[in-house]
């Protein structure tokens, strides 16, 4: 036995090897102290695993060619885009200045400024979001781009399914993006196969495969739920296109997903639409030509008047571009409320700026309120984020739980008067590393009614106080606690 002594000791040598080269490479990479700290704590503890998990999931590596193609990309269609956004003015009312630092901040991020001249509706419920969804694809002469992080296959996305057949079969210009991940039981399925059938363009956003799990991350998914129809009307929020019961068939203790999309005419479709292009440039055999006359389509839909309230600042974030964007956005956000600010999320882990932006806010008066799910499908998820409760709770901020169901609306209002819509959760995946869209409204109408919508949440929520919240039991806060070490990385 002692003749194979050596071979433990070398591979034990190696491991450590592997281990002291990585937590170098980690300290090297100036990542925020916190996500730093947690690499290093599952290098130590955990052999072997340690480095192959951070091989796979450690760096936000979008694949070098990859990478290259979506800067390049984004360059130039941002440079044909360019026209779209000297068109009209943009110039905010008196009543909005106070909020005028979030679009300088955004539009440094996104090349694109706050449009004007917008009509927005806000659609909370899943039959409602179909009706008109439908409506607009029946409705569309040109074309109907759609791009969603989970598309199902049972329940009524097969009316929107068979409404875009039907559009690709009169000549409409049909174009189905959607994450290979989330939509994993979507891909070559029946429904896919109908939909290319019938001339629809059907592709898979960030394929998974063996290169690229060398190449690149696989975790790093395209989490936007986008649609846009003829360049005049378009989609965005928290809604993917499944049946809001979905995850009732593997569990009851969930609930339906509660979500919010809003519904667009307007210049702001525009900037969804060059979003959406830029997304399915990434994985199509399309080149920029075809882009150029979408764009050279939208110039002239420009020339209509557009007398909608709202400005609309739209924020595509995710590897390749600004990777603090929309972090330093939700900051910023924060910082500006000065009278009430309320904020709905399905997954809380706040980094340490912007948890500490929600308690400066409440313990400068603002009154602080955040809706989050009782009952969540990710429990080390949902532990992280409870380990941030009590230092919450100490600054006055109110923290309810929603009882309705799963809420998966991401939406904040700061003092009525502006409102955002999000496909991006409150945490470090939506912050540093997924494709995300959202959108910042400001109008006192719209963020009234998105604000009427979270009090509706409200309304079916407890309330997690203070006292009670002090005297769990020591197990619970062990193990929130032990997920807090975990939250950089969640």
């Amino acid at each position: 036995m002692g003749d194979y002594a050596w071979i433990s000791w070398t591979l034990f040598g190696l491991d450590w090897l592997v281990r002291i080269a990585l937590a170098l490479r980690v300290i090297l990479r100036r990542t925020p102290v916190p996500t730093t700290l947690a690499w290093l704590l599952v290098l130590l503890l955990l052999p072997v695993v340690g480095w192959v998990v951070y091989a796979l999931v450690g760096e936000n590596r979008l694949g070098s060619r990859r990478a290259a193609r979506a800067q390049k990309l984004a360059a130039e269609i941002m440079a044909h885009a360019a026209p779209l956004w000297t068109r009209g003015t943009q110039t905010f009312p008196e009543s909005m200045t106070p909020y005028e630092h979030i679009a300088s901040l955004c539009s440094l991020s996104s090349g694109t400024p706050p449009l004007s001249g917008n009509s927005v509706e806000i659609l909370s419920e899943w039959d409602q979001l179909v009706n008109r969804l439908v409506d607009d694809i029946n409705g569309a002469r040109r074309t109907c781009h759609m791009l969603y992080y989970i598309w199902g296959e049972a329940g009524r996305a097969g009316d929107v399914a068979e409404a875009l057949a039907r559009a690709a079969r009169r000549g409409v210009k049909c174009r189905v993006l959607v994450d290979a991940v989330g939509s994993l039981d979507f891909v070559g399925s029946a429904t896919w196969e109908r939909l290319a059938h019938a001339g629809v363009e059907v592709i898979e956003a960030l394929p998974v495969n063996p290169l690229r799990l060398l190449l690149a991350r696989v975790d790093l998914r395209n989490h936007r739920k986008v649609a846009v129809i003829d360049g005049r009307v378009a989609y965005a929020g928290s809604h993917n296109l499944v049946e809001p019961g979905f995850k009732q068939r593997k569990s009851d203790k969930f609930g339906y997903y509660v979500d919010a999309t809003v519904r667009l005419r307007g210049p702001a479709v525009q900037a969804l639409q060059t979003a959406f292009l830029s997304d399915w440039l990434l994985d199509s055999e399309d080149d920029v030509t075809e882009v150029e006359k979408q764009l050279s389509e939208l110039l002239s839909l420009d020339q209509e008047a557009h007398d909608g309230a709202s400005i609309v600042h739209v924020l595509p974030t995710g590897p390749g571009m600004d990777p603090l964007a929309i972090n330093h956005a939700l900051i910023a956000t924060i910082h500006s409320a000065s009278d009430e600010l309320i904020m709905t999320t399905p997954y809380f882990v706040p980094d340490e700026a912007t948890k500490t932006a929600i308690i400066v806010a409440a313990r400068r008066g603002v009154e602080v309120t955040l809706v989050l799910p009782q009952k969540s499908d990710h429990p080390i998820v949902c532990a992280a984020g409870r380990s941030h409760y009590q230092e919450l709770l100490d600054a006055g901020v109110r923290i309810r739980h929603f009882t309705a169901g799963l809420l998966h609306s991401k939406t904040v209002t700061v003092d009525r008067r502006v409102g955002l819509v999000m496909s991006a959760n409150f945490d470090m995946r939506s912050f540093f590393l997924n494709y995300e869209v959202s959108l910042f409204i400001y109008d006192d109408d719209l963020a009234s009614m998105l604000r009427f919508l979270q009090v509706s949440y409200i309304d079916q929520s407890v309330e997690v106080t203070r006292d009670q919240w002090a005297n769990r039991s020591l197990v619970s806060r062990f193990f929130d606690n032990t997920a807090q070490l975990l939250g950089p990385l969640l």
